[in-house]
């Protein structure tokens, strides 16, 4: 059951969508927290208002999801009937949204698949180093956090020029397009140099092999190349997990890879490819070592990597298969420092 509570906000963040409040009852009556709202939903709240929250995620102590996101106040013009298209539909949080135009097909166009948020700023680091000026869209899917405006991390890449388009598919929100379902998404990203296609923050999980977020990329790999694309894996690769099932390559990935239909290629960042049996993964896909990794990427973008916690120090062919799947994607076009191997499959 869900957890509404009411709530006092003690102060907001208007550009960033964030508040601080204070709960007025249930079991963190009388306690602090931070609150989320999102301008889909109406106007933002003023120091001082009573609103109802939700409180599921600080009283479960999600991490990531670990705030009270605070529901819409009533009010609001007639919404305009947009091509009888709405997000969130059949819910009490349905609204109008506007269709991008979308292109026939995905031919020739690059696309790399990344299998959590984090690793979003490495690819979009990774592609202003490889090839400047690329105009890079992401197409976001469901599997972990559904609302845009919740990535800190896409608000940062298109403040440096390193993000340019924002596509939220399906029940994902605010976007800079809206799209029905991910193969309209896809197609909406075709005119960018890159699509980069995953998750929000804070994937799903339940611990069993298909039982998580990560199982998007499967769905991103499939459509890609149904519509005419090669799409490129990133792997989840952790050799600082603390948990077994994340180590080496992680079960995400052997369970996105087995269900992925259609064949794609795996980019493996060359240090790490010899410590990773590839024993028991489908071969109708190709696993590829790449020589190009995230070094170096943080300072020449102004940006910093991290991943629950861990640094590019910490855990670092966690960043770098990103890095190599964009690597991979832009065809290895880049300079005496972006050389890689494009060996034969495993």
């Amino acid at each position: 059951m869900s957890a509404i509570r009411r709530a006092e906000v003690l102060s907001v963040d208007g550009e960033g969508g964030r508040a601080s409040l204070r709960i007025l009852d249930g079991p963190l009556a009388g306690e602090a927290c931070p609150g989320v709202f999102y301008p889909e939903f109406g106007g933002a709240p003023e120091a001082g208002d009573a609103v109802l929250a939700n409180t599921v995620g600080v009283e479960m102590r999600l991490g990531t999801g670990g705030a009270a996101f605070i529901l819409p106040g009533a009010g609001g013009g007639a919404p305009e009937n947009r091509n009888h298209f709405v997000k969130l539909p059949y819910t009490p949080l349905q609204f109008p949204a506007t269709p991008g135009e979308i292109a026939e097909s995905l031919v020739g166009v690059p696309v790399a698949v990344l299998p959590l948020h984090s690793h979003l700023a490495v690819a979009c680091a990774a592609a202003g180093k490889l090839r400047p000026g690329c105009r890079v869209a992401f197409v976001w899917n469901g599997g972990g956090a559904l609302p845009v405006a919740f990535s800190r991390s896409v608000a940062e890449l298109k403040e440096k020029g390193l993000l340019h388009l924002v596509v939220s598919s399906g029940n994902c929100i605010g976007g800079d397009v809206e799209a029905v379902n991910e193969y309209s998404g896809l197609l909406s990203a075709a005119g960018a140099g890159l699509i980069l296609a995953g998750i929000g923050p804070g994937v799903v999980g339940t611990g069993s092999p298909y039982g998580h977020g990560g199982m998007s990329a499967s769905s991103s790999l499939n459509a890609a190349a149904s519509l005419g694309a090669e799409p490129i894996l990133a792997p989840r690769i952790s050799f600082a997990d603390g948990r077994e099932r994340h180590r080496g390559i992680s079960h995400h990935t052997r369970s996105i890879l087995e269900a992925a239909l259609a064949r794609c290629r795996v980019a493996f960042p060359e240090g790490a490819s010899g410590s990773i049996p590839l024993e028991g993964l489908p071969e109708r896909h190709e696993y590829i070592p790449v020589g190009f990794g995230a070094a170096g990427l943080e300072e020449a973008s102004g940006l910093t990597f991290e991943s629950m916690g861990r640094t590019y120090t910490d855990d670092e062919h966690f960043f770098d298969s990103a890095a190599a799947a964009v690597w991979l994607a832009l065809g290895g076009e880049a300079g005496d420092e972006s050389e890689g191997s494009t060996g034969g499959s495993g």
